[in-house]
């Protein structure tokens, strides 16, 4: 049994564009940064783990010729994070396929949708790589809701879900036009502690 605090300084609607800065700002007021490169962190780096998961929001409302400049926003957060909180352990989480939502469907922009979606997972595939070379002290993963969540909506039987359900608004997969149930997030959240915990 794995247990954790967990410090969220995510909200409803935020985009790495308008409100990461804003993330890291009350970050950094909770957990003052180093003093000085010889100083200790506000957060042990050893028992610490930083999640940084946005995009949707952006994928949802941004041309995809702008999505690259904000991937290398959300890494230069990131590098902020390695040298002034002392952050040692990352992980970066792409974004879902989208254009598979009932509110793409719903609104015939399953193209224009997947091809910002593709956008930015293919540029943060590459950042982090590139992260990762130049952060030799870091642990740094990339973990795929994409592919995780397109593997239940391609077998949705497999996982105790009818056919009907992949693309029904307010059913068993799809809280609503673009947000998962509850079921969903279980089943994405065993699949990932069994990526980065495997039992012994």
């Amino acid at each position: 049994m794995h247990t954790a605090t967990v410090h969220n300084f995510s909200f409803p609607g935020a985009t790495a564009e308008d409100d990461l800065e804003t993330q890291m700002a009350t970050f950094f007021a909770r957990f003052p940064p180093k003093s000085s490169t010889k100083s200790e962190p506000s957060l042990d780096p050893s028992r610490t783990s930083y999640f940084l998961h946005l995009g949707i929001n952006d994928c949802g409302a941004t041309d995809e010729d702008d999505l690259d400049e904000i991937v290398e926003k959300l890494m230069d957060a990131a590098h902020d994070l390695y040298v002034k909180a002392g952050a040692r352990n990352f992980v970066f989480v792409d974004v879902i396929p989208m254009d598979r939502t009932p509110g793409a469907q719903s609104t015939d922009s399953e193209d224009t949708i997947r091809s910002r979606v593709e956008t930015w997972n293919e540029s943060l595939r590459t950042r982090v790589a590139e992260f990762a070379e130049s952060t030799s002290q870091a642990s740094v993963f990339l973990w795929s809701t994409h592919a995780a969540l397109a593997e239940i909506l391609d077998d949705p039987e497999e996982f105790g879900f009818a056919a009907g359900d992949v693309t029904d608004e307010g059913g068993n997969i799809w809280l609503d036009e673009i947000h998962a149930t509850s079921s969903v997030h279980k089943i994405m959240a065993e699949r990932f502690a069994k990526t980065f915990f495997p039992e012994p």
